[in-house]
């Protein structure tokens, strides 16, 4: 996904399990985690200009659900041991905000058509469930307005229920994504069935930049 769909989910993960006094300092610690995992591709233009390096290795050991716990849990290690205290206050709720920030990232190029490798070092197909395109405005934008009423209020009571509801909206959003792609598919298989072909193998993805929809899907 783009990065800001990635910065604004990262921070409202972030916002919604810290501590309400912290909510300002976790909604930006989890923007800036939320986008860490694609720094890769700057480390891989800074060392390699070979293009199919730079598309094969992106999204593969930095993406890795098998790497990125233990990159959240020695970033809270780290502040734990040589932060300012926040995270001494609340340790749980900073140590799960942090690994949620990380892992939600991948899993949510993982929707994507470009394939994400989870689960590298080992070697399976790269996952990729291809039910929404890399910017999706319905996506983004409940997860960008509970970050702004977290940003602009950051103690309110309402906090936590705003950044959940917004991550539960685009939740609901993405499984609807994933019930419209299921629907696409069936129809095509049917298709297929009466023109006498059944093919072995075949793929659908969204083409479109609004919501996920039988017009928007190619096949």
């Amino acid at each position: 996904m783009d990065s800001i769909t990635q910065i604004v989910l990262g921070g409202a993960v972030a916002a919604a399990i810290a501590p309400a006094k912290h909510r300002r300092a976790a909604l930006l610690a989890g923007a800036a985690l939320g986008t860490l995992p694609d720094l890769d591709a700057l480390l891989l233009l800074a060392f390699n200009d070979d293009p199919v390096v730079q598309m094969t290795t992106h999204r593969s050991f930095s993406h890795s659900l098998l790497v990125l716990p233990l990159v959240g849990g020695l970033l809270w290690w780290l502040f734990l041991r040589f932060g300012q205290g926040r995270v001494a206050e609340a340790p749980r709720r900073w140590f799960w905000a942090m690994q949620l920030a990380l892992v939600t990232h991948p899993l949510l190029d993982a929707f994507t058509v470009y394939g994400t490798q989870l689960w590298w070092p080992l070697t399976p197909p790269p996952t990729m469930w291809s039910s929404i395109f890399i910017i999706d405005p319905a996506y983004t934008l409940w997860l960008l307005l509970a970050c702004v009423i977290a940003l602009v209020r950051p103690r309110a009571r309402s906090g936590p229920a705003c950044t959940g509801r917004g991550s539960y909206l685009s939740s609901a959003y993405m499984g609807w994504s994933l019930l419209a792609k299921h629907l696409v598919e069936r129809d095509a298989q049917r298709s297929l069935h009466g023109d006498g072909l059944r093919p072995t193998r075949r793929a659908s993805r969204c083409r479109c930049r609004s919501t996920p929809c039988c017009g928007g899907w190619s096949r």
